[in-house]
């Protein structure tokens, strides 16, 4: 592939080369003329780059980053300098995207302004019997874009920015993400990160990725406590600079899972009540954890 692309795919993984490979295989089965995909791994053998390496298939598009430490803010840090594209889309390991993908996210990029990055929709897979739900899915129907101070985290594994935004607003934050002690947060964060400095965030529903179900219930239960650390992590970081809007986002989310636990415990769905229950106790890890982080002085970015 001669000159820089006009995507760079980065899908960050750590020790799950099954899923892996197969967003592998249908990242590099696009009807695109212009992309390369960047895997950047940071699992504890080579079992991943063996597969991720057979389902390429010997396709030159595919480059593959060893990414040093833990976390999936450092794993997709380390794989931003291998990104020669003009856009960088990322995505999860545990994703595939739908046929046309990057075609449709082309169509966006060409009419977004130029301050704007743009979220596609995320669909949730077949759940086989004795799996949950995926977490992390977003299919509205409907076209939206967002500005200023939302209500709501905005920053999907289906997401694309141009390149030159990194030099702007900096890397995710190393604190935050799968793999540390805040596991999670970090697409918040930088999201969050993007609408202050004046950028749009485009929900185009066209780009769809599947997030493939293959968690049980228990550790779908385990993730979700794991999104309050996380979350409660990003409000931390930001209540520490005096953010009242965060303040105000904190006590909302508070409410308003308090009160779905309540309405599931008195209607007999004990999985969502534990579901909302293990979130706000994950709210109160997080905000620990990343007080003590802030207090240390830790480093948001490894240097």
């Amino acid at each position: 592939m001669n000159g820089a692309p006009r995507f760079s795919v980065l899908v960050p993984t750590r020790g799950r080369p099954d899923l892996a490979a197969a967003c592998v295989a249908s990242v590099l089965a696009q009807d695109h003329p212009s992309f390369e995909l960047v895997l950047s791994d940071q699992s504890d053998d080579d079992r991943t780059f063996a597969a991720a390496t057979a389902a390429a298939a010997g396709n030159p598009r595919l480059t593959i980053v060893r990414a040093p430490g833990r976390g999936r803010s450092r794993a997709l840090n380390a794989g931003l300098p291998a990104c020669r594209g003009a856009w960088i889309v990322m995505t999860d390991d545990d994703c595939e995207p739908e046929p046309g993908w990057l075609l449709a996210l082309d169509r966006e990029a060409a009419r977004a302004p130029e301050r704007a990055a743009i979220v596609g929709r995320v669909v949730p897979g077949p759940v086989e019997p004795g799996k949950a739900d995926p977490p992390a899915t977003l299919d509205e129907p409907e076209p939206r874009d967002w500005r200023g101070r939302v209500d709501r985290d905005l920053v999907y594994p289906n997401f694309a920015i141009p390149r030159a935004a990194f030099a702007e607003l900096g890397r995710f934050d190393v604190r935050l993400g799968v793999g540390t002690p805040i596991p999670g947060g970090e697409d918040n964060d930088f999201g969050y990160r993007l609408l202050r400095s004046g950028y749009a965030l485009l929900y185009r529903p066209g780009p769809t990725v599947v997030h493939r179900a293959w968690r049980s219930h228990e550790e779908r239960l385990a993730l979700k406590r794991a999104y309050g650390v996380g979350q409660g992590g990003f409000y931390a970081k930001h209540l520490a600079r005096g953010d009242a809007f965060v303040a105000w986002r904190l006590a909302r989310d508070l409410f308003r899972n308090a009160r779905a636990a309540g309405g599931a415990a008195i209607r007999g769905n004990r999985t969502g009540a534990r579901g909302h229950l293990a979130y706000l106790s994950g709210l109160g890890t997080g905000l620990w954890r990343m007080g003590i982080l802030l207090a240390r002085r830790a480093p948001a970015e490894d240097r």
